[in-house]
């Protein structure tokens, strides 16, 4: 006999219940958040973002979904920014701060990882039209070169694969991109961006070489075609043409992109630190005052050696910043499409609540 449980609720209600409440709770943040008294203390908020990117750019297919915002969505933040905020490049918070000097009540530094060719083809004629100051960290030997970063490489390998030679997810070379099966079904249906994300989380317990070596080993085993495209970063002209603006100013992000963590030898660390900090001032006649970890990671020494050669370094720890933060472990608030899409999730995210 069945028994109808009528106190089961499907899960469709059950999630639009959970929109509903976090939908509620945004507008309270962003009708009561931190940046509502930005007038009554010293404080800075640091945004991080990566990509801007059309919806309709094919760039997207191959990235994770918080990496991009659209260039529609940016320019309103910009526009919300100039509504609350005192927007000031990085640098010059850190230099008042260092110098002892009285620090603004309502700061904010934009900030945007690796140099990726979209900041400069969709982000910075927003940043020109507004009049906007912003900081861009480099990775500077891969600046002008057709190199990809790891997950990139990762995701359009991935999806080569399921277009063209989904037989090829049999082959030993692939079994080490299997581990979980929850994250993608290696099938003939390429990756979504959810998927492509969860897959990069799972490599992330290889180093980055080790992530690199492995892809190159695949792509010439099983000698796949994989069409790059564009190259996918700045190159120096680009830089040097933004920064002649005045708006926008040059930090460091390492050589190669390289975690500064336990796994990293101490050479590689000091090499990433001090290299990348040479190559990029050779590049520009700039000197580079601030620096980005990658991925967020560094163990004591890489903070000591950053301290020794930057004013300051930020960090993807989620937060503001006042006057008693450390300017070399400054917090920002990591922004992307699918959480800050319009006026009020984007305030609630800035919020500090959310």
């Amino acid at each position: 006999m069945n028994v109808r449980n009528n106190n089961v609720i499907p899960q469709s209600i059950k999630r639009q219940v959970k929109q509903s409440i976090k939908r509620s709770l945004q507008h309270i943040a962003a009708a009561f958040g931190r940046h509502t008294r930005a007038n009554k203390e010293a404080q800075l908020l640091i945004l991080m973002y990566h990509r801007i990117l059309p919806h309709n750019d094919e760039r997207t297919k191959s990235e994770e979904p918080g990496m991009v915002v659209t260039p529609e969505t940016f320019k309103q933040h910009m526009s919300i920014l100039n509504d609350y905020f005192n927007i000031i490049k990085l640098s010059d918070w850190v230099q008042l701060k260092q110098n002892g000097k009285a620090l603004p009540a309502n700061a904010c530094a934009i900030t945007f990882d690796d140099g990726w060719a979209d900041n400069y083809e969709f982000a910075f004629p927003i940043l020109q039209e507004l009049n906007t100051p912003a900081t861009i960290f480099l990775v500077s030997d891969m600046i002008g070169t057709d190199e990809m970063f790891w997950p990139e490489r990762l995701a359009r390998l991935i999806t080569t694969i399921a277009s063209n030679y989904p037989q090829y997810w049999s082959h030993p070379e692939l079994s080490w991109l299997q581990d979980n099966p929850e994250n993608y079904l290696f099938s003939d249906t390429p990756p979504d961006s959810e998927e492509i994300s969860r897959l990069c989380a799972s490599a992330k317990k290889y180093s980055d070489d080790e992530i690199h070596i492995r892809l190159t080993h695949i792509e010439n085993i099983l000698q796949l075609d994989i069409d790059n495209g564009a190259p996918s970063l700045l190159n120096w002209q680009q830089v040097i043409d933004m920064i002649n603006t005045g708006l926008v100013e040059i930090g460091s992000h390492t050589c190669r992109h390289i975690r500064l963590n336990e796994q990293t030898p101490a050479e590689v660390i000091k090499q990433e630190v001090f290299n990348s900090k040479k190559e990029i001032e050779k590049h520009t006649a700039q000197t580079i005052k601030t620096f980005c970890f990658p991925n967020g990671d560094y163990t004591p020494k890489a903070l000591e050696l950053v301290k020794q050669n930057y004013q300051g370094a930020v960090t993807t720890q989620s937060g503001w910043n006042t006057a008693d933060t450390d300017t070399h472990q400054l917090q920002r608030i990591g922004i992307h499409q699918d959480i800050a899409h319009d006026k009020t999730s984007f305030l609630a995210r800035i919020s500090g609540w959310m």
